[in-house]
C-alpha cells in the first residue's frame, strides 16, 4: 500500500483485508518509521496515531540529525523555522550529516560524521549527559522510571571510541550534548539518513532517551506529540503478542491506524519462503514496489511465483505490467485528496482537497475507495446493509440529530452483529449509506473521524473550534468540524492541545504517568550498538552509498513524464567527493559503474565538494521506463534498488538499511556520452 497524499482510500482498503483475513499489511511508511511507533509504545504507552517530533519552531537549540528539512517532507515549512533561527542569535540549529547540505546554511555548527553513524553520535551523547551529570534530575524523578537502569549501560561508552567510529573529534560530541543540556529547550529532529542507517531503531530510542533526560519531552520547545486527524484511541490488545513473519519473524508494528504494519523489504521472502502460510497473492495499492522498495532483482523473483497479482494504479507502471490485473483509479487531481503530512503542534491540522479537474463519465475508473468497496459488497463480505440504517443516511449527511441518530443506530446493529471487529462492517456501512450523500462517497472517512473526534476527544476539538462548542453535543462538534474541514481545502485547524496537561492526560497511556527509559529489549540495542564497531571499510566495496536521497527534482516515482524536471539535468547521477573521484579517476559528468552484492548500475557522476570522502549518495524515483513516441522504450535514470539487499535491514523493524549500502565505484570508457541523468541496470 502506498500514495503519498493520496490516503483516502485507506480505510476500505484496510476494512477489506480484515474481512478478506488478510493477515500482513505493508506499507512504504514500514520502511522508514514503525520503529518509532515501536519505541514511543514502549516507553510512552503512546497512541499508535501519534508522532513524537520537534517543536522546532520555537525551541532554542535544534539539533536535526539525518535530515534536510529544506527539501523533505517534514511536518512544517522548514523556511518558517530557519527564519526564526536567524532573527535570533541566541538559538543554535545543529545539523548532524555525512553530506553538506541547504540545511547547514545559517547553522551554529555541521558535524560531518561518516555515514551510518548516527547511532554512535547519540550514544556518545547521551553517555556525556550521565558521566557529566548533565541530567534534569527532577523531572527525571518526577516523570520517569528504569533511569538507573540504562544509566549504568551508558556510564560504559567510550565516548572517545564512538567519535573515533563516527570519525569525528570527541568535542563535536561532547559539545553538542553540554549545549543541549545547558539550552533553556532543546529538540531533535531526525529523518531518514538516521531511519534507514544501521541501528536505526537504537538510534529512535536514542533520541527519545537524550530528550527526556534533559527533560525535554512533552513540553514547548521541546520534543513533542503530534496529533493527526484519528482519535488516539488505545489499543485493548496492544500488549498482546503481534503478528509475525513467517520467513524471518520481524512483528508487525501499529503505526498511524489500528492495525499491524509490515516493511515491505520483508515481502520477497514471505512469497518465496517454502511455508504454506507463504504469500500467494499479493495486492498493491498505488506502489510501486520494483523501483521503490529494496532488492528489485529479488522482488522481481517474487513476482514471478505469484498466482495472483492485483495492482490498483493509474499509470502502466513497471509493477504493473506484470499484474494478473490492473484496476485504473483517477489521477489525483480528477479526485478528492487528503494527507497527514501538514502535522504542528500544538495545532491539529487537517486538509481535504477538493478535485481541479473534472472526471469523464466515459472513463472507466473510479477512486480505489470505491474499488475497495464495490469488492466488498459483491463479494457478500459484509452482507446486505439494515434498511433502517440506509433510512438514516440521508439525514446523517445533512444534520448533526441525524449523524447522531445514524452513529447510535449503526453502534447497535454492529454490536447484535456480534463480529470480533465491528470496524469493517461500520466502515461499509457508512460508505454505502451515508456516502451518496456527501460531496462525494469518497469523503465518507472524514466524515467519520470528525465524528469520532467528537465523541473521543471534545476538548480538544473545542479548543479549535471555540469556546462557544463548549456546551454542545458531541454530533454538533463534530459537525462543525467537517463543515469547516470542506470549506478550507487549504487546511484548517481542527484540534488544539493543551501544552501543560495533554502530554499526560491524552499521550501517556501508563496509569502511573511515568516514562520507562529502560525497557529490556532497547537496552539490547544499545549495548548491540556499543559493542558492535560497522565503520570497519570494506576493501572490496570501499564506498558508502546512500540510495533514494531527495532532492528538488524527485517525487518518488508519482511523476512519470519527465517533463516536470527542470533545466537539461543531469537529475539522476551519482554525487561523489573530489578526493574520491580523483583517485579513481572520474571526471564530472563521466559515467561509471557501481557494484554490490546485489548487482550493479550504470549512472553519470557528479563531483560533489560537499560528500565526505568514502561517501556518495543518488536521488531517489528515477528508473522509470517510458514510451519514447516512436515505439522504442527509454529508462529514465537508474534504480537504486537494483543494488539493495533485503537481507540488510533492522533486525526489529525490518527497515531497510538504504542509507548504508557498500558499493564499488569503478570509471567506464565512454567516449560518445550525453548529460541527461540517465543509467541503467547492468548483468
Amino acid at each position: 500500500m502506498g500514495g503519498q497524499s493520496n490516503h483516502l482510500g485507506g480505510g476500505n482498503l484496510l476494512a477489506l483485508y480484515e474481512m478478506l483475513g488478510s493477515r500482513r499489511w505493508f506499507c512504504p511508511y514500514a520502511q522508514e518509521k514503525t520503529q518509532h511507533h515501536l519505541i514511543e509504545q514502549w516507553m510512552f504507552d503512546a497512541p499508535c496515531t501519534m508522532m513524537f517530533m520537534s517543536d522546532g519552531l520555537r525551541t532554542n537549540y535544534l539539533l536535526e540529525i539525518g535530515t534536510n528539512p529544506r527539501v523533505s517532507n517534514l511536518a512544517r515549512n522548514h523556511m518558517e523555522v530557519d527564519r526564526a533561527f536567524r532573527a535570533d542569535p541566541s538559538r543554535k540549529r545543529v545539523v548532524v550529516d555525512p553530506r553538506v547540505t541547504d540545511g547547514c546554511k545559517g547553522a551554529h555548527r555541521h558535524v560531518q560524521l561518516r555515514p551510518g553513524t548516527d547511532a554512535y553520535f547519540l550514544l556518545g551523547m547521551a553517555a556525556v549527559l550521565v558521566q557529566r551529570d548533565l541530567l534534569n534530575r527532577s523531572w527525571l524523578e518526577a516523570n520517569t522510571e528504569g533511569f538507573q537502569r540504562i544509566a549504568a549501560e551508558l556510564s560504559k561508552v567510550d565516548v572517545d571510541e564512538m567519535a573515533r567510529r563516527a570519525g569525528i573529534d570527541p568535542s563535536d560530541i561532547i559539545d553538542t550534548a553540554t549545549e543541549f543540556a545547558d539550552s533553556p529547550s532543546a529538540a531533535i529532529e531526525q529523518g531518514l539518513g538516521a531511519e534507514q542507517c544501521w541501528f536505526s531503531t537504537c538510534v529512535s530510542y536514542l533520541i527519545r532517551l537524550i530528550v527526556a533526560m534533559t527533560g525535554n519531552a512533552g513540553r514547548a520547545g521541546g520534543n513533542v506529540f503530534y496529533g493527526s486527524l484519528a482519535p488516539p484511541v488505545p489499543m485493548p490488545d496492544r500488549w498482546d503478542e503481534p503478528p509475525r513473519t513467517v520467513a524471518a519473524g520481524i512483528r508487525g508494528i501499529r503505526a498511524l491506524a489500528p492495525y499491524h504494519m509490515f516493511s515491505p523489504t520483508l515481502v520477497p521472502e514471505e512469497i518465496l519462503v517454502d511455508h504454506p502460510d507463504r504469500i500467494r497473492a499479493l495486492h498493491v495499492d498505488t506502489s510501486n514496489p520494483l523501483l521503490s522498495y529494496q532488492d528489485t532483482s529479488r522482488w522481481r523473483e517474487a513476482l514471478e511465483r505469484l498466482d495472483l497479482l492485483v495492482v490498483v494504479d493509474m499509470s502502466m507502471t513497471e509493477t504493473a505490467r506484470l499484474a494478473h490485473y490492473v484496476l485504473p483509479p483517477p489521477m489525483q487531481y480528477q479526485k478528492w485528496e487528503f494527507a497527514d503530512f501538514g502535522r504542528r503542534w500544538p495545532e491539529i491540522i487537517c486538509q481535504l482537497r477538493r478535485p481541479i479537474l473534472p472526471l469523464d463519465e466515459q472513463d472507466d475508473v473510479m477512486p480505489e475507495s470505491e474499488i475497495y468497496h464495490r469488492i466488498a459488497k459483491e463479494t457478500g463480505l459484509y452482507g446486505e446493509v439494515p434498511e433502517e440504517l440506509v433510512a438514516l443516511g440521508q439525514a446523517a449527511a445533512r444534520s448533526p440529530e441525524g449523524a447522531g441518530a445514524f452513529f447510535m443506530q449503526a453502534q447497535q446493529l454492529v454490536a447484535q452483529a456480534g463480529d470480533a471487529n465491528p470496524l469493517p462492517k461500520l466502515v461499509f456501512w457508512t460508505h454505502e449509506c451515508v456516502g451518496p450523500h456527501l460531496p462525494s462517497p469518497a469523503i465518507t472517512p472524514i466524515w467519520m473521524f470528525a465524528m469520532m473526534n467528537a465523541m473521543v476527544r471534545p476538548q480538544t476539538v473545542v479548543r479549535a473550534l471555540g469556546a462557544e462548542w463548549a456546551d454542545r453535543s458531541p454530533f454538533e462538534i463534530g459537525w462543525e468540524m467537517f463543515r469547516r474541514i470542506l470549506d478550507h481545502p487549504e487546511g484548517v485547524e481542527v484540534g488544539r492541545y493543551d501544552e501543560e496537561t495533554s502530554w499526560r492526560d491524552e499521550i501517556i497511556g501508563f496509569e502511573d504517568k511515568r516514562i520507562r527509559l529502560a525497557p529490556e529489549s532497547l537496552i539490547e540495542q544499545v549495548r548491540r550498538a556499543r559493542d558492535t564497531d560497522v565503520s570497519t571499510v570494506d576493501p572490496e566495496y570501499p564506498i558508502t552509498l546512500a540510495i533514494g536521497v531527495r532532492t528538488r527534482w524527485t517525487a518518488n516515482t508519482i511523476i512519470r513524464n519527465q517533463a516536470w524536471r527542470k533545466g537539461s539535468g543531469p537529475h539522476c547521477t551519482l554525487h561523489l567527493s573530489p578526493a574520491d573521484a580523483q583517485a579513481l579517476g572520474v571526471a564530472d559528468g563521466s559515467r561509471v559503474r557501481v557494484s554490490t552484492k546485489r548487482g550493479a548500475i550504470e549512472i553519470e557522476a557528479e563531483v560533489d565538494a560537499g560528500v565526505r570522502p568514502g561517501f556518495a549518495w543518488m536521488p531517489n524515483g528515477f528508473g522509470m521506463v517510458q514510451s519514447a513516441g516512436d515505439g522504442r522504450e527509454v529508462v529514465y535514470g537508474a534504480n537504486g534498488n537494483e543494488l539493495t539487499d533485503s537481507e540488510d535491514r533492522d533486525p526489529i523493524s525490518g527497515c531497510p538499511h538504504k542509507k548504508n549500502v557498500r558499493c564499488r565505484i569503478e570509471p567506464m570508457v565512454q567516449p560518445d556520452r550525453l548529460r541527461n541523468g540517465s543509467g541503467r541496470a547492468v548483468a
